[in-house]
């Protein structure tokens, strides 16, 4: 959760997100909905481009329709953030993304293994950061087996989180929660 007051960006963190603050090649948080994370991460993202602002950033989706190919640029700075669907990339046309600070993969559990090779290795710039945010469908999906798996990669803060970690919790959510907990306890498990 942030605001602004006086001119100056104040955001509050979660406990459950103060690793993802430390440098780390691989950022990652995945679990059940309500949880914050697609939040937090998007406040990251904004705090990164606030404190270096000639960085560039690249928010992915297996598919992406309506933002596919936008730009937001910085006011102060050369960097930008733009908005990509992986679903047509080829090795040739995801080239363009090698210069860029991070991409951050926003449901990641529909991320195909195709595009997860191709983009891997195309975010190689020093430093460089791969965040992906998820709600587990599979544990075979690409993102939970590199992640998650036997062997996941080194340089990695892959986080768990649900609705409980969140303190900003919506009342609203709360009610959708506790009828499907009443009325489907399996889909409360698997959505929650």
């Amino acid at each position: 959760m942030s605001s602004l007051n006086n001119n100056v960006l104040q955001i509050q963190t979660p406990e459950w997100a103060l690793p993802l603050f430390e440098p780390c090649r691989y950022k990652a948080a995945y679990g059940g909905r309500g949880s914050g994370k697609s939040h937090m991460f998007a406040e990251m993202l904004i705090e990164e481009h606030i404190m270096n602002p000639n960085q560039s950033s690249v928010c992915v989706r297996e598919i992406q329709r309506s933002l596919n190919q936008s730009v937001i640029k910085s006011k102060r700075g050369n960097g930008r953030i733009i908005f990509q669907g992986m679903q047509n990339h080829t090795a040739d046309s995801i080239k363009s993304l090698e210069g860029y600070d991070r991409a951050w993969v926003e449901e990641a559990q529909s991320l195909s293994q195709q595009s997860l090779d191709l983009l891997r290795p195309t975010i190689r710039k020093p430093d460089s950061e791969i965040w992906f945010t998820w709600n587990p469908r599979n544990e075979n999906d690409p993102v939970n087996w590199l992640l998650r798996g036997d062997n996941p990669p080194s340089h990695s803060a892959v986080i768990e989180v649900n609705y409980e970690d969140n303190p900003w919790f919506p009342d609203v959510l709360a009610d959708e929660m506790e009828y499907d907990k009443r009325r489907d306890p399996d889909k409360f498990q698997h959505v929650w």
